[in-house]
């Protein structure tokens, strides 16, 4: 059975365990099926809830690249805009296809991307929401419009806070108490308005502010509760041939990229990474404001020399560490190996290490580190491939050209 996916939820994130939520959803839905395509938006905006639905999709399909499809919906106008600078998207990286979609003439970016979302709901078998539906998100409208269509809806919500979001109700002003209650009970906006004697833009002001008041006591409870201890959030950088003008700025965008969606608590780098242009890039890439720290990484093959690391490698790093303390056949990959183990982020070139195959094969035995492969070829004209996607789901007449990624041709578990 196959099945498209797609995500739902509040720009917002409520509550420290969503992650784990989406990544248990999402790893039950490719357990369940012989294949999953997920939809994901190629966003301007840095949205948190759809960035953690990005980073499920991209773990589940480096531990089943075989089964796991990504697909990229961008708005085409962006799209043409980029290929035409030949900036390279990071999220070209980890595509298998890409979809140009025109949906608005707004060029409002959030207009953009609510309208993309209802697009790729219409087209999913699955929808895993990430909506607290007492809340009356504006945008909730399309998860009911997606349980109309009979689309499977896998929620991602804490029941721990959707009683708290009904406790706080009651301790709203008394009229916004009443429209909450009535639209609990299942009365539309237009009912409430005839019954309360308002018009309907004055029910929508009032639902927008039980909306703000619930959200600010969601707010101010989740500060209250315990963070679950998470370890540090580890970048690797290693494996990546010889700088010039192109990787460089493709490693650049990557940095950047991933700064300003994710927590990024370290920066750790092999040895022979450390004094290159990679490392000057690390540095330009990072601002001023945002420190983050970085290691470099060497193999101790238990030598009874002395070696100091701090010299070799401080500058242009913070800190620097041995591992191992054992002789090994290849040093190189042995440290390779152990900074994918400690890492959530991983950037490396697979077109210039000769141990490609070792890097791929470890992937999935890490269950968390994403591999960004910026040596992986980007965006190529090809409509045919498009059409085909296109006609399974009776859409052939939205796309008149189309763009694939050539990633799909080689399914292997590397972004």
């Amino acid at each position: 059975m196959m099945a498209v996916c797609s995500f739902l939820g509040h720009r917002h994130i409520y509550g420290h365990d969503v992650q784990l939520r989406l990544q248990a959803a999402v790893n039950h839905l490719v357990e369940e099926n012989d294949s999953v395509e997920f939809l994901l938006y190629l966003w301007k905006s840095t949205e948190p809830f759809y960035a953690l639905c990005l980073l499920a999709a991209l773990r589940a399909k480096q531990c089943a690249p075989q089964k796991v499809t990504l697909t990229l919906v961008a708005d085409r106008l962006e799209l043409e805009q980029r290929l035409a600078d030949k900036w390279t998207h990071p999220l070209f990286f980890i595509a298998d296809r890409l979809l140009p979609l025109s949906v608005s003439k707004d060029r409002n970016p959030l207009k953009v991307l609510k309208r993309t979302v209802q697009w790729m709901v219409k087209q999913s078998t699955h929808v895993i929401n990430g909506f607290y539906e007492d809340l009356f998100d504006r945008d909730d409208f399309v998860l009911n419009s997606a349980r109309n269509a009979g689309v499977q809806i896998i929620n991602v919500t804490a029941p721990e806070l959707e009683q708290v979001i009904l406790a706080s109700s009651e301790q709203l002003p008394e009229r916004q108490r009443l429209v909450f209650q009535m639209r609990k009970s299942g009365y539309t906006q237009k009912e409430i308005a005839m019954h309360l004697n308002l018009t309907v833009s004055r029910v929508q002001q009032i639902e927008a502010a039980v909306t703000k008041n619930l959200q600010k006591q969601l707010d101010s409870i989740s500060s209250c509760i315990p963070k679950i201890p998470q370890k540090l959030s580890v970048c690797s950088i290693f494996a990546l041939g010889d700088a010039n003008y192109k990787n460089l700025c493709v490693f650049s965008n990557c940095i950047r990229f991933l700064m300003t969606r994710y927590q990024i608590d370290q920066f750790c780098l092999e040895a022979e990474t450390v004094h290159s242009g990679f490392m000057f890039a690390l540095q330009q890439s990072i601002p001023l404001y945002h420190k983050i720290p970085t290691r470099a990484v060497a193999w101790d093959a238990g030598s009874s020399e002395l070696y100091d690391l701090k010299a070799e490698f401080c500058p242009p790093c913070d800190a620097a560490e041995s591992i191992g303390g054992i002789p090994a056949v290849d040093c190189r990959i042995s440290t390779i190996l152990e900074l994918m183990d400690r890492s959530m982020f991983c950037i490396c070139d697979l077109s210039a290490s000769a141990y490609a195959q070792q890097i791929l094969a470890h992937i999935p035995q890490t269950r968390q580190a994403v591999l960004l492969d910026i040596g992986k070829n980007t965006a190529l004209p090809k409509s045919e491939v498009l059409g085909e996607w296109s006609n399974s789901l009776q859409l052939s007449s939205i796309f008149p050209e189309g763009y694939i990624l050539n990633n799909s041709k080689e399914k292997s578990g590397a972004f």
